[in-house]
Order: C-alpha cells, then structure tokens, then sequence
C-alpha cells in the first residue's frame, strides 16, 4: 500500500515540475518576444481584468427569487413622499398583488405585467385601521405576494 502513495506521490511531484517548466518557457518566450506582441498580451489581459470586474462589481445582486421581483426602497421623500419601486424581472404577470411593509401597512394592485415597474408611495398604504405609516418609518421588511408566488425581503441584515 505504501508503493501505491509514493507512487502517486511522485506522479504529483512531475506534474508540478511539467506546469513549473510550462510556465517558466512562456515567462521565457514572453521576455524574447517583440514590442507588439507585448503590447497584445497587456490589451487581452486588461480586457480580461475589466471584465471580470464588470461582472463582479456592477452587476446588481439582485434578488434571486422565485417571482423574479426587484424591490427597491426610496432612501429620502420626494414629491408624494417615500415609496417603494416593485418590478416584474419575470415572464408571467402578477395577479392581485400585495405589497406590505413591516407586516403591517398594506396595499393592492390588480396586475403589474412582466418588464413593468410600479411605485408604490407609502400614503397609499394602511393599517387595518386605515392608518398611513409615517414618512420617517424605518422599514424593516417588504413582502410581496401574488399569484405567481411571494417573496419577501429583509433590510434588518447587515445593520
């Protein structure tokens, strides 16, 4: 059995001098290279680099869900107040639609169709007393639910 190790053992050791030569004759090769040839390298390279960047850092989280929902929170109160921006990401619309905040104040809508956006401002939602939540409220969840499906998200996390 110990054969079998230090076989394997050895096998992994070439493997590592092959790819450590490997790379040592491009390094090599790359150094004797011509001015241009340098130049295509760094442009590929800085294409590569930026790309992966884009991708890493502007693409939006996102919400994956399964009702394909964006929700987004106005941040300061604008004419009409605070609101919140639902969008249908998805290919199906979204039938009766409720949206609440803090699982207290609520509001409908009949249908927001696949690409649509609808702003919701928070005077349009209410308690079941029919009270309005305050400009300044301090939104702890939004929640989502349709005929597609519900979907709920969280802005306690990361505080």
């Amino acid at each position: 059995m110990g054969d079998f190790f230090s076989l394997i053992w050895t096998k992994i050791l070439d493997l590592g001098d092959i790819i450590r030569e490997f790379v040592g004759n491009m390094v090599e090769d790359f150094r004797e290279s011509n001015r241009y040839f340098k130049i295509k390298v760094g442009l590929i390279a800085t294409y590569v680099v930026v790309s992966l960047l884009t991708v890493v850092v502007f693409l939006p989280p996102g919400e994956l869900n399964d009702i394909d929902a964006r929700v987004r929170l106005s941040k300061t109160e604008i004419i009409g107040g605070r609101y919140v921006l639902v969008a249908n990401e998805g290919a199906d619309p979204w039938r009766d639609l409720i949206v609440t905040i803090n699982g207290r104040y609520s509001t409908r809508y009949p249908i927001v169709r696949p690409g649509k956006k609808k702003t919701f401002f928070f005077g349009r939602f209410g308690d079941t007393g029919g009270q309005s939540p305050d400009q300044d409220l301090r939104v702890r969840m939004i929640r989502l639910d349709c005929s597609e499906g519900a979907f709920e998200r969280d802005y306690t996390r990361g505080e």
